[in-house]
């Protein structure tokens, strides 16, 4: 044989061979599914009757234990949201106090940062408040080198994370907690009324891999690179002419003027947001170009689905998947009250996130949501840490003081970044449009002034370019003030 032919051989032998172990697969579920609906059993018992079922089978590939545990998570999943709050909370708390056993008793790390604390006293969500916040240095410093005892690199799903300044984070997904992770991103898109069948355009710095039961048709993601021009994104939306758009909405906001400028017919069922905050001015504008409806998405590569939006407009947490505390000066805000978002991963046993300091701030909404779910809300995101202005007198404030300026930008700027380089200084970068002229930026100096509640000096750059971070995501507004 040829031998630069032996690699497509082999691959193909690969995936015949995955094909044939899916098909035994899918004819197992089958015939245990419907001896369990024989029974008279309603649908989702018979669901989990036929799980168990199967696990006494012979099942060597990892293949099928993935779609296992996935079939098997998908009729709590499904219910759960719907239970009272209470309820939800009395489950999370159970989910909690596991892993919080499991982890005490496999991993070192959190073994050591646990060591004298009264870890049997948890009982509740509340109760975590007893343990140390944990941050994303000391989990760079100390994984992986550090995974529970019975995991490796090679069992466990990788990603990474990094922030402008290339602070990498490895991250060590369970499989188990990575399969539950996509049911609850079924459940998400299952609010949206989105059919199995559906094709889902999505943009990353890189592709996920590409699951079994995409070759049949179901759960269909086509990869648009996000370093890619608006351009280049636009020409594969329209290729692959999707059902479903997941983006970053930076990268949307510039397709869809282009979008709007050649009168392209591009329209989707509905649009997640994700990875960037979402201005009312961005969703406005992206809903009436593609005349569908645009939802938000806060989740993470460390801890997945941390909190979506529903139909009714509530953000709700997925707290059956991530607890999530509001943290001000170091004590729990009250609702409302803008602090620090701090995770806590109820799923991942291999390189657990235990009060992860996100970075993000936002709030909590007491009140419930007329959609009718038991899921507790987020009231607001607000950004990240290293994007809150400081001003002269020392006070922060959010970075979305500055979203008044967005119908500027609309019209005039491809592109633009708020940089703040010292208190009392700010410098503007932008990206010009044919429509930009000098009576542009000394409006934008005028406007820029009346978001900040201080004299402030600002300066309007023209420039070619403005990058991405090491992820492709884009930042609107930094801060370079450290105190």
């Amino acid at each position: 044989m040829n031998p630069k032919y032996e690699p497509h051989l082999t691959e193909i032998l690969d995936k015949a061979h995955n094909l044939g172990a899916y098909l035994i697969f899918v004819t197992r579920v089958t015939m245990c599914l419907f001896i369990a609906l024989k029974k008279n059993l309603d649908f989702s018992h018979a669901i989990l009757i036929t799980c168990k079922d199967i696990m006494f089978i012979n099942m060597g590939s990892q293949m099928e234990q993935m779609l296992l545990r996935q079939i098997y998570f998908l009729p709590r999943v499904l219910t759960r949201e719907w239970k009272k709050k209470d309820e939800i909370e009395r489950i999370a708390s159970k989910m909690l106090k596991s892993l919080l056993r499991d982890v005490y008793c496999i991993n070192s790390f959190y073994k050591r940062r646990f060591e004298g604390l009264p870890i049997t006293d948890i009982k509740t969500l509340d109760d975590l408040k007893i343990l140390p916040l944990t941050t994303k240095d000391e989990l760079r410093e100390a994984f992986p080198s550090n995974l529970s005892c019975g995991y490796t690199i090679d069992t466990c799903v990788h990603e990474s994370t990094s922030g402008s300044t290339g602070d990498v984070l490895n991250i060590y997904h369970d499989p188990a907690a990575y399969d539950y992770y996509e049911s609850m991103k079924f459940r998400e898109y299952r609010g949206y009324d989105y059919s199995l069948k559906d094709k889902i355009a999505y943009t990353r710095f890189d592709p996920t891999q590409k699951e079994v039961y995409e070759y049949f048709g179901l759960f269909r993601r086509y990869y648009i690179p996000v370093h890619h021009s608006a351009q280049e994104q636009l020409n594969l939306i329209v290729k692959y002419n999707p059902d479903v758009l997941s983006v970053y909405p930076s990268s949307l906001y510039e397709i869809a003027k282009l979008v709007e400028e050649y009168h392209i017919q591009i329209h989707p069922k509905f649009i997640i947001s994700h990875s960037e905050l979402l201005t009312e001015h961005t969703r406005n504008y992206i809903q009436s170009v593609f005349d569908c409806s645009i939802y938000n998405e806060y989740s993470s590569f460390e801890v997945h689905n941390i909190a979506t939006e529903c139909t009714h407009g509530g953000m709700h947490i997925h707290l059956d998947s991530n607890v999530v505390e509001i943290i001000k000066n170091g004590n729990p805000a009250s609702p409302g009250e803008v602090g620090e978002i701090v995770v806590t991963n109820l799923s991942n046993r291999a390189m657990p996130f235990i009060r992860y300091r996100t970075g993000d701030f936002g709030a909590l909404e007491e009140e419930g949501c007329t959609c009718g779910r038991g899921l507790p809300l987020l009231k607001v995101i607000e950004g990240r840490k290293d994007e809150y202005i400081t001003l002269p007198s020392g006070k922060k404030v959010s970075p979305r003081v500055f979203d008044p300026l967005d119908r500027i930008f609309h019209e005039h700027v491809s592109r633009f970044q708020i940089v703040q380089k010292e208190r009392g200084r700010f410098i503007i970068k932008v990206v010009k449009r044919e429509q930009y002229t000098t009576e542009t930026a000394t409006l934008l100096l005028q406007e820029a002034k009346k978001c900040v509640p201080e004299p402030v000096d600002v300066e309007v750059v023209e420039v070619d370019d403005i990058k991405r971070t090491g992820r492709g995501k884009f930042r609107a507004v930094i801060s370079e003030v450290t105190s």
